[in-house]
């Protein structure tokens, strides 16, 4: 099999330029900044009297998760660390959670993470009240009914033009925000 390596390589480059030029139209502005007290979250009945606090948007999101009070954090993953114990002896696809990687830094910022299509489920599965299966912080399930305030920050990915900013452009956007914040929980997003 004959390939041809130099055009592969002159598709990339074009590819590439072409990737500067939709990067360079965009703007992340703020979007909404959402607090819960833990209160508000313990279940599924409870969160629907609060998820009017979690806003649609038309655009794809990056967002940032943060507990308020240094102290409550530090709580918080204690309480992780002998959830996430017990949690991997328990069965993967079966009666195990699926929580987000747990990356050990002295970070200030739980969860770095974007969505496209329904950010209101997406928070839902990190405040633990939907889902198992989809890695998130399940945050509920393991926060022994720890009292503390949660902040959710998020930010509109908007194109100058308003043409439909792709997935993997989201996604730069989020490693980079990623790696700025180095969050407790989560991982850099895959590209």
């Amino acid at each position: 099999m004959i390939v041809d390596t130099k055009a592969i390589v002159k598709q990339s480059e074009i590819f590439a330029l072409n990737l500067v030029k939709q990067i360079s139209k965009i703007t992340v502005r703020p979007f909404q900044e959402i607090t819960f007290h833990s209160s508000e979250f313990r279940d599924n009945m409870t969160l629907k009297a609060h998820l009017h606090k979690i806003p649609k948007s038309n655009y794809p999101l990056i967002y940032i998760i943060q507990v308020q009070s240094p102290t409550s954090l530090k709580k918080l993953i204690e309480h992780f660390e002998g959830y996430h114990t017990i949690n991997n002896t328990k069965t993967k696809n079966k009666d195990r959670v699926n929580l987000s990687r747990y990356n050990k830094t002295p970070s200030k910022v739980l969860y770095v993470g974007s969505s496209t299509t329904d950010f209101k489920t997406r928070i839902k599965n990190h405040l633990g009240t939907e889902g198992t299966r989809v890695y998130s912080l399940h945050l509920c399930k393991w926060d022994n009914c720890l009292d503390y305030k949660l902040k959710v920050s998020a930010f509109e990915v908007v194109s100058d033009n308003e043409e439909v900013v792709e997935r993997f452009i989201v996604e730069i956007l989020e490693q980079h925000f990623w790696d700025k914040l180095k969050p407790v929980f989560g991982k850099r997003s895959g590209l």
